[in-house]
């Protein structure tokens, strides 16, 4: 298994090859449906869309002496609306889980972005990957709210890569 730490190079990303196994390491920001709306309705952008993944999760509060509580991912297909928009402001790496329509790959595709799925129904595992958390902005949102995490080996795999490559489809 292949270990990848963000901020992840062009090079790195032209190397990732769909259904590749990776322990993703660094900076990660956490962003889903209100977020999204958040950032496209203001403009502001609370990370470095351009150097910081976005993992799209929404963490469940830390337990007495946790970083945080478990933290799974959330169903992509769910952020479609708002990835046209995020991929033009510059978003390179997504991680989350589940298949996203054919359009959507093909956007990924043309913004030279990749797609990193970790396991659905494997939040209290991920949550222990997960070193430190900090809000960065939309407090008020709860689980929701933009946050850095900071992750040391979470497990993901390549699910769409920059040469076609689809774990959903076979494409390798």
């Amino acid at each position: 298994m292949r270990v990848v730490t963000v901020p992840i190079t062009e090079e790195i990303l032209m190397s990732l090859k769909a259904g590749e196994q990776v322990l993703l390491s660094g900076l990660v920001a956490t962003a889903r449906d209100a977020a999204h709306n958040l950032i496209l309705d203001t403009g502001y952008v609370p990370f470095d869309i351009k150097s910081i993944p976005v993992f799209y999760t929404g963490p469940s509060p830390a337990p007495p002496g946790l970083v945080i509580g478990s933290s799974g991912p959330t169903t992509s297909a769910r952020m479609e609306p708002f990835i046209p928009e995020m991929l033009k402001l510059g978003m390179k790496v997504v991680i989350g889980k589940g298949e996203m329509s054919d359009e959507t790959r093909k956007l990924f595709h043309k913004h030279g972005a990749v797609y990193l799925a970790a396991t659905g129904g494997a939040g209290a595992l991920a949550s222990t990957k997960i070193k430190s958390r900090k809000i960065v902005a939309w407090e008020h949102l709860g689980p929701e709210a933009v946050s850095i995490l900071e992750l040391d080996n979470l497990p993901v795999f390549v699910a769409w890569d920059l040469h076609n490559g689809s774990i959903y489809t076979g494409r390798k």
